[in-house]
Formats: C-alpha cells, structure tokens, sequence
C-alpha cells in the first residue's frame, strides 16, 4: 500500500470498528492506524478496489509458511510497535485487553490453517455491489498461486458473518466474546464469535 492509500484505509478502519479507541482514551485515529500496520505486517498480499484514487475497499491474507517479504514485514512491525508508544494512548493495556479479546482461535486449530483472510473491508456507502466478493475471490485466487489449501477468516456479529457462507466458506467454530463495538448489535455486552474455513481448490 502507498502512504495515500493507506490514510484512506485509515478513515475506513475507524468509521467501521472502534478498535480500542474508547478504551485507552485516544483522541485521534491512533488505534486504526496500529491496526492497519499490525493487518500489513501479517498479510502476505492486500488487493484494493479503487473508483478513481478513492479507496473503496481491500483485502488481505496471511501464509504461515511464507518466507517472503520478511524485510517489509519487519518495518511495518516496527512501525507498529513506535505507535503503541504514542502519547496520544493514555491506557496501552486497556487497548492491549481490547486487542487480546478477539483473539479466541482454540489451541486445536492453531495449527490447522495455511493462513487467514487478514482483512475484508469495503467503504459502507458502496456495498451490496458485490465489491466485497470481488475482493475475497481475489484473494482466493492469490492463495491458490500461492500453493494454500485453507483460510481461516475470523469474524462476528458486528460484521456480516453470513456474507462468508455465500462464499462457499464453512463455519467451524463459534464461542461468545465480549462486545466491544460500541454502538453496534445494541446494548447487548456480548456476541457471538465465528471461524470460517475457506477451501483453496
């Protein structure tokens, strides 16, 4: 991704998740943007969808076995990691928390997948244009060339879970998390956590 494309991956992240914005107090973007590199130095590959020089939506996924972009990835690492050290975050372990509750993958899958849909985010003023199929079916593509037999895609109740099934992904695992969307699925304090498996064929 280049830096202007990146800024307006920014505003999408943080129009769409808190992502532990209101828990460690920040008053800037700051958690979208650790976001955004923490996605990067996972993915493999990230395809976008552009109208003009808008973006409109992207993706990604990981490969654990990649020994690729091993250089690239560090640098986003890094980056990552100076920003977690922003004055603007007043509780780093409120946002820690808030990052460690998503992270509900059980001990007998930790070795199952090849890698995982590390992003799938489209701008909410263009959905159901099929947008959002494109950009997964893209990545599929991309797995397959790389020689993947399987995605995880991690999901929930604050986003369109369902929209993976019309993918010919498979729901394998379901638990309950704490809901940290805030203004999403209501007041409800907690909801339900998915793993989609995706085929690579």
């Amino acid at each position: 991704m280049y830096y202007s494309e990146m800024k307006q991956a920014v505003k999408l992240l943080a129009s769409e998740w808190n992502l532990g914005k209101k828990e460690c107090g920040a008053t800037s973007n700051i958690c979208a943007w650790i976001y955004l590199f923490t996605i990067l130095e996972e993915s493999e590959k990230i395809v976008t969808y552009k109208d003009g020089r808008k973006l409109i939506g992207f993706s990604g996924y990981s490969n654990n076995n990649s020994k690729k972009h091993i250089l690239k990835k560090k640098i986003y690492s890094i980056i990552k990691d100076k920003l977690y050290k922003s004055k603007d975050i007043k509780d780093l372990n409120a946002l820690k928390k808030y990052e460690s509750n998503y992270d509900y993958l059980p001990k007998e899958l930790e070795s199952y997948f090849d890698g995982e849909v590390s992003i799938l985010l489209v701008d909410k003023n263009y959905r159901g244009k099929s947008i959002g199929k494109k950009l997964l079916l893209e990545v599929f593509n991309l797995a397959k060339k790389d020689n993947m037999k399987n995605l995880q895609i991690l999901t929930d109740e604050s986003c369109n879970f369902k929209f993976y099934e019309s993918c010919e992904c498979k729901k394998i695992y379901e638990t309950i998390v704490k809901n940290q969307e805030y203004g999403k699925l209501g007041n409800i304090s907690s909801e339900r956590a998915f793993i989609y498996e995706k085929v690579i064929e």
